[in-house]
């Protein structure tokens, strides 16, 4: 019985981690079904969990867990909608810088991908969350988007956040994408090709 008391606790653990991380960054997933991306979360945060070796069982923590290097690269490397190949090839060209708060995009190429019948353009955000582990407060600050028609060629540009965000708890830097249509400069955000992934993290 202590083993299904110690396994239920954690389970709690991560999923109140979950519910309240994916909340902190909804103005990302608009037009994205929460059961897309719930398994992928609670996989993550008992990923995290597992990696924390000081706690005894039942009583392991994703933060510890994220204080260890593999934890760290964990998290880095997560993608919330996996094998969007826009996505990794925007990814790969993307070096984002802690102390500036900005991202700079190098020779990203997005007439190199098919895209939906409709879209016009891809625009480009990047976000910093600010997520307590322990209690679930959070401050997530974001740029404005970034538009690329979808036949451009290969270019670099930079993101900045609308107003910076002094971290207090453990930072986390994503990038999100979607396609757009754009008629006579009215913006209409298409349901089809949304990604988001995490591009660094700091403690």
């Amino acid at each position: 019985m202590k083993l299904v008391r110690d396994n239920a606790s954690e389970f709690g653990h991560c999923s109140r981690t979950k519910s309240r991380f994916r909340h902190a960054l909804l103005p990302f997933f608009g037009g994205i079904k929460g059961r897309q991306i719930h398994s992928r979360l609670m996989t993550l945060f008992t990923q995290l969990k597992d990696l924390d070796f000081v706690s005894e069982r039942g009583k392991r923590q994703i933060k510890l867990g994220l204080q260890t290097a593999k934890g760290k690269r964990v998290l880095k490397q997560f993608e919330f909608i996996p094998q969007q190949r826009l996505m990794t090839d925007l990814y790969e060209h993307s070096v984002f810088d802690w102390n500036t708060q900005q991202l700079t995009v190098n020779h990203f190429n997005p007439s190199l991908y098919k895209t939906p019948k409709a879209a016009t353009h891809i625009g480009v955000i990047l976000g910093v969350l600010d997520f307590d582990f322990d209690h679930f407060e959070s401050a997530l600050e974001r740029s404005p988007t970034y538009f690329l028609a979808v036949d451009s060629p290969a270019s670099s540009f930079s993101l900045e956040l609308s107003n910076s965000i002094a971290l207090k708890h453990s930072g986390v830097a994503v990038i999100g994408l979607r396609y757009y249509e754009i008629i006579d400069q009215e913006v209409y955000d298409l349901q089809s090709g949304i990604a988001v992934r995490v591009l660094d993290y700091i403690d």
